[in-house]
């Protein structure tokens, strides 16, 4: 379905979000409702950066994903 359901959830402070693929193709997108709502948004541009570069289908090491990530939000 490839849809974006975003939610708020606290998650331990060393993890600003999360995304993950569900069984219908949805990519949901938890970030953690401890951080500012700047620090939030940041964290929301660098899941959409996961999942427009494809790294849900890629098998690569998570650092140079998470890498790629951050170099095209920041």
């Amino acid at each position: 379905m490839d849809s974006m359901i975003i939610r708020k959830v606290d998650l331990p402070i060393e993890v600003d979000g999360i995304t993950v693929l569900d069984e219908n193709g949805d990519y949901n997108i938890y970030l953690n409702s401890r951080l500012s709502y700047d620090s939030q948004a940041d964290a929301f541009r660098h899941e959409v950066e996961h999942v427009r570069q494809g790294h849900f289908y890629r098998y690569e090491d998570i650092k140079v994903l998470e890498e790629q990530a951050e170099y095209n939000v920041g």
